[in-house]
C-alpha cells in the first residue's frame, strides 16, 4: 500500500480535489477493493459518476483523507491489469451504510461514463473508460500540443482492438516516466509520441508494447523537442510478435564486450531449432527462419551464415547488431549511452562482464 500511495503522490502531484456534483447511476456487479485495514476489503459501488462514488461499506475513512482504490468486476474471468483500474479516492461524507468519495484525479483527465443515449453501461464499460481517460490524460500532459489529435484517435480514429494496445502502451509508460525523479517536467515531441500511438496500437502483444512504451519514454526530455528516437520508431514498426520475440532473446540473452572507447558489441549467441520453437511458440521453422532473415534485414541482428532455413540439426545465429543494442537500451527506457545501461546489467549478473581485451584472443 505504502508504494501504491507513493506512486500516486510522485505522478500526480498537484491534482484537483474539488469537482462538480455530476450525474451518479447505478452500475451493478462494480465493485471496489481498498488496503484500508488489515488485510484487502472488498465492497460494493453503489452509484458511480465522473467525479465520484458511493461506497456500500463499513469502513469509515476521516472526511478528507486519501486512499488508494481498485475498481473491479468479479465476473470478468481475467485477471489482467485490461479488467482493473486502480485510483485515489477522497472521503466527503458518511452515510448509513457507507461512504461518499470523491475521485483524485489529474487536471486533464476528462471521464466520459455516460453514453448521449442514455443506453445501458456495464462494469467493464466503466473500467475501460477509466484506463483510457487515464492513458490520454497521461499522454496529453506529457504532450500538450498533441491534445487534439490524440482526442479523436483514442474516441474516433483507432479500432477498439487498438485502443486497448495504445492505453497499454501509455499506462506503461506512466510508471516508467514515474520512476524517474523529474518526471513532471518531462515532455515529448508531437511527432513522435503520436507515430508510437497510431504504430504502436497495432502490437497485439506484451513484449512489443513495452518496446513502444520505453521508446516513448526516452523520447521524453526537458524541453519536450528530442526527435531522435524517429528511426527507432520506423524499425519497431516492422517487428512482429514473433520478431519481438527473438529480438528480445536476442539483446537479454547475449554476452557483452566492452570496448575502451565506449562501445559495446556482442558475443555470438547461437540457438538450436528445440529453443526457437520453445521461444516462438511456433514449430515452422521457415517461418522462424523468415523472421530471423527480417530482423538481419533490419540491421538488428548479425546477417545469416545460411541461405536456406535452419533444420533441427542446426543453429540459428540470434547476435544482436550494435544498431539493435541501442534500439533495446532505448526500448528500457534509458537516454545514455548503450555501454552504461549494458555495463550496468552486467554488473548485476551472476558472470563477469567480458572487455575487449580479455575477448580479443584467438578461438
Amino acid at each position: 500500500m505504502i508504494s501504491l500511495r507513493s506512486w500516486f503522490e510522485k505522478a500526480f502531484p498537484q491534482e484537483q480535489t474539488k469537482h462538480p456534483r455530476a450525474q451518479r447511476r447505478e452500475v451493478p456487479g462494480l465493485e471496489a477493493i481498498h488496503w484500508t485495514g488489515s488485510s484487502p476489503g472488498l465492497d460494493i459501488v453503489r452509484n458511480i459518476s465522473s467525479s465520484g462514488m458511493y461506497l456500500v461499506t463499513r469502513e469509515r475513512w476521516p472526511e478528507g483523507e486519501v486512499n488508494p482504490i481498485r475498481l473491479v468486476y468479479p465476473e470478468l474471468t481475467d485477471d489482467s491489469p485490461d479488467n482493473q483500474v486502480t485510483i485515489e479516492a477522497r472521503t466527503v461524507r458518511w452515510g448509513e451504510d457507507g461512504m461518499g468519495l470523491s475521485f483524485v484525479l489529474p487536471d486533464c483527465m476528462d471521464l466520459w461514463l455516460w453514453k448521449e443515449d442514455g443506453g445501458l453501461i456495464e462494469p467493464e464499460d466503466i473500467l475501460s473508460e477509466f484506463r483510457l481517460s487515464r492513458a490520454l490524460a497521461f499522454l496529453r500532459r506529457i504532450c500538450p500540443s498533441a491534445s487534439q489529435e490524440l482526442n479523436l484517435l483514442f474516441r474516433e480514429g483507432l479500432g477498439s482492438l487498438r485502443v486497448g494496445h495504445a492505453i497499454t502502451i501509455a499506462h506503461r509508460a506512466e510508471i516508467m516516466l514515474a520512476a524517474e525523479p523529474n518526471f513532471e517536467r518531462l515532455h515529448a515531441p508531437a511527432s513522435v509520441l503520436l507515430r508510437v500511438v497510431k504504430e504502436g496500437s497495432w502490437a497485439d502483444d506484451t513484449a512489443t508494447q513495452h518496446l513502444w512504451a520505453g521508446i516513448l519514454v526516452t523520447a521524453c526530455t526537458l524541453t519536450g523537442d528530442d526527435e531522435s528516437n524517429l528511426p527507432y520508431v520506423d524499425l519497431l514498426a516492422e517487428l512482429a510478435t514473433v520478431d519481438t520475440r527473438l529480438y528480445v532473446e536476442a539483446c537479454s540473452k547475449s554476452s557483452k564486450v566492452f570496448a575502451t572507447n565506449g562501445a559495446v558489441s556482442a558475443r555470438a549467441l547461437m540457438r538450436t531449432a528445440d529453443e526457437m520453437i520453445h521461444l516462438t511458440g511456433t514449430k515452422d521453422l521457415s517461418k522462424i527462419d523468415r523472421n530471423i532473415l527480417q530482423l538481419s534485414i533490419l540491421g538488428l541482428l548479425e546477417p545469416r551464415e545460411k541461405a536456406k532455413y535452419f533444420s533441427f540439426a542446426q543453429t540459428a545465429n540470434l547476435t544482436p547488431t550494435a544498431l539493435g543494442l541501442e534500439l533495446y537500451a532505448r526500448c528500457q527506457g534509458h537516454r545514455g549511452s548503450p555501454f552504461e545501461f549494458y555495463a550496468a546489467r552486467e554488473s548485476n549478473s551472476p558472470g563477469p562482464a567480458e572487455t575487449e581485451k580479455e575477448s580479443a584472443s584467438p578461438e
